[in-house]
């Protein structure tokens, strides 16, 4: 039995962004008004679900990245040895770095919210849920720049720009493009016209579905992990109406090679980190398939 059109389209809708949107500006406003922050350039933005508009009912951490733009962190993998000693010697080593800067964030916050019990996290500081705010991660980092081979025989490289960061809890560098991604996504949001994100939070409410049923182990997929996923589906999967999408994306993606997906970000591969594997992946396309066909004939909770 399928799903209903009026359960599914219940699940494309964008939960409530307000509180979101407070707390933003509230974090924002304290680390461009801080005082021991006033000597630094950097950048504060949002990232992930309620940036890309694709936030369901029930989601609440807001993440927040605050990009030091003083410094940067540079990947000359794809230059000559030529090319990256022209880009080297335009550059000199920071004095200041990012562990100072995430100690300046980190007092910055508390001083902002002083009355929370903040703590750190292996990539972010941490806002807690109290009855005036959700949480919320804020995350310290550099400027990332991915160099690229010059197109002309004389001409400067190219540069990808991202961000990197140090999971202090991990020991280890993460690299992410938030920039590029949001680009992305709404590139193919048009491009489907208008159909892509109110399907990544059908997709996400799914999840929460199947979770809740059995059908999937917490932390098969997280929800940055199904918008990658949905990304890599054409562009025609998408379409004619919420039920007739849901068929067309799940089928294809149960046909798919996983193998080469990507992030929304296009640069990275999807499975390359360790982060998400494709057991994991085929295990919540499976459910999908599982629930579409069972629905309605043994499950007793429906998620809204």
């Amino acid at each position: 039995m399928a799903i209903p059109e009026n359960q599914l389209e219940a699940w494309s809708r964008q939960g409530a962004t307000a509180s979101a949107s407070a707390l933003y500006e509230r974090i924002g406003n304290a680390l461009q008004n801080d005082a021991v922050l006033a000597s630094r350039n950097f950048d504060v933005f949002l990232q992930g679900s309620y940036r890309n508009s694709t936030n369901i009912r029930g989601d609440s951490d807001v993440d927040v990245v605050v990009r030091l733009n003083d410094i940067y962190m540079p990947e000359y993998g794809a230059l000559d040895a030529y090319t990256r000693s022209v880009v080297e010697g335009r550059s000199s080593s920071a004095t200041y770095t990012l562990t100072d800067f995430r100690r300046d964030v980190s007092n910055a916050i508390r001083r902002a919210f002083p009355s929370h019990n903040i703590t750190e996290g292996g990539k972010s500081i941490k806002i807690p849920r109290t009855s005036n705010n959700i949480p919320a991660d804020v995350v310290p980092c550099l400027e990332y720049r991915l160099y690229l081979p010059p197109q002309t025989l004389l001409g400067d490289p190219a540069y990808v720009e991202g961000i990197w960061l140090w999971d202090v809890q991990r020991g280890h560098a993460v690299t992410s493009y938030p920039k590029r991604s949001y680009d992305n996504g709404v590139a193919k949001h048009g491009r489907t016209n208008q159909w892509y994100k109110p399907t990544v939070r059908i997709f996400k409410n799914a999840r929460g579905w199947m979770e809740d049923n059995g059908l999937i182990q917490s932390g098969t997929a997280s929800s940055h992990a199904i918008e990658c996923l949905l990304y890599n589906v054409p562009d025609q999967q998408f379409g004619s109406s919420y039920g007739d999408t849901v068929v067309n994306v799940v089928n294809w993606l149960n046909g798919a090679d996983l193998t080469d997906f990507v992030c929304q970000n296009g640069i990275q591969r999807l499975f390359d980190s360790g982060r998400w594997t494709q057991q994991n992946a085929r295990a919540y396309i499976g459910a999908l398939i599982q629930m579409w066909n069972q629905w309605g004939q043994q499950y007793a909770r429906v998620r809204i």
